[in-house]
């Protein structure tokens, strides 16, 4: 808070003060001699009047007191306030009804001033209280790249165990016992012979002559192709792919005769 605030602040306080002074002192010889007219004498009189600023008074501060907790106000605090200001106002009225509608206006003014005064003040406390600030958190610590890392516990005997020695190392030749004379070698499977090119007829020639590219490419044609190449049925088309499918796995083709 700056020093202008801080001046601000007690200037106001100041005057709060002063004209709540003033107030109360008014009051509390109206409500006296309202007591005192109404049967009240000696220090009963001079102490009722306390009882009613009193409670306004005690009222504020226990609502102050929830505020700085941030808690809600009590319900009795807010009834006992609103009993104390309507106290105050009622017997500083009756103190000047006497003298007719304005004099109780004039008479209600420094209640109506005290119990003004009384919350401005308590307001001032409300905002006026600091929030605690958090404390800073301590900073990481500096990590220091050149340390080591850090090992698990035992590493280090590990490291310093001999190596192990294993009887059982190098593993022993593994040899192939003789096979008995009487056991004959098996004899290796003979090659597959490729089946023969079968002699072709006319239409198989004749099919081979016009599909020589897809044959030489190891393409066999469809069926409808071969159909409407040679312009035969399905059955004979047929006959003609299965031959055309021979040739084009041994990718031979027919010379033309």
């Amino acid at each position: 808070m700056s020093a202008g605030d801080r001046a601000i602040r007690a200037l106001a306080a100041a005057t709060v003060v002063g004209i709540g002074g003033i107030a109360a002192v008014i009051s509390y010889r109206h409500a006296l001699g309202v007591a005192q007219a109404h049967g009240e004498t000696g220090v009963t009189a001079y102490l009722t009047p306390l009882t009613i600023d009193g409670l306004v008074f005690v009222a504020s501060m226990v609502m102050l007191d929830s505020a700085r907790r941030r808690q809600q106000s009590p319900a009795l605090a807010r009834l006992a306030l609103a009993l104390g200001i309507g106290a105050t106002v009622a017997v500083n009225v009756l103190h000047g009804l006497e003298h007719g509608p304005v004099g109780a206006v004039i008479a209600a003014w420094p209640a109506v001033t005290l119990v003004v005064v009384v919350e401005l003040l308590m307001g001032m406390i409300r905002r006026g209280r600091t929030v605690p600030s958090k404390a800073p958190a301590d900073p990481a610590p500096a990590v220091d790249e050149d340390a080591p890392e850090p090992v698990p516990a035992g590493y280090e005997l590990w490291e310093s165990m001999p190596p192990a020695d294993p009887a059982w190392w190098p593993l022993p030749k593994i040899t192939t016992p003789p096979r008995p004379a009487d056991e004959a070698p098996v004899p290796a499977a003979p090659e597959p012979v490729p089946a023969a090119v079968p002699e072709p007829d006319t239409h198989q020639r004749q099919a081979a002559e016009v599909f020589a590219d897809e044959i030489a490419a190891g393409r066999v044609p469809s069926i409808r192709a071969i159909r409407r190449a040679l312009r035969v049925g399905q059955p004979r088309a047929q006959q003609v792919r299965a031959y055309l499918a021979v040739l084009a796995e041994h990718g031979t083709v027919p010379a033309a005769q």
